[in-house]
């Protein structure tokens, strides 16, 4: 479980470098969001070797992206329009969720 912040930090500094090109930025973080919902499978997996702090945040973390991930199927099936203010917005509570997941796994890699 050490390993996961490895690759998350080589993963969001690859997200940032490719930010500069929005674009291909907006693509990654797909990528991004994907494999750190695996990861979090991981830490969910081993949660009984989490410090009460970490567990705290790993619980917001987990109803925070599950809560975006309905509100993705809700505006695929088109039960709720996307406007560009909810796009921007659920771009912005993303990123912040790709930063507290790399916080997460410093956490766990400091155990």
């Amino acid at each position: 479980m050490k390993e996961l912040h490895k690759i998350n930090k080589i993963l969001i500094i690859i997200n940032i470098i490719l930010g500069f090109t929005i674009y291909a930025g907006l693509l990654f973080l797909i990528l991004l969001g994907i494999v750190q919902i695996l990861m979090s499978l991981i830490i969910a997996y081993n949660r009984k070797q989490l410090n009460n702090y970490t567990m705290i945040l790993f619980s917001i973390y987990t109803v925070v992206t599950t809560s975006i991930l309905i509100g993705i199927l809700l505006t695929y099936y088109e039960f709720v329009p996307i406007t560009e203010t909810l796009f921007v917005l659920g771009l912005s509570i993303s990123i912040t969720m790709a930063f507290l997941h790399l916080k997460i796994t410093y956490l766990i890699q400091k155990l």
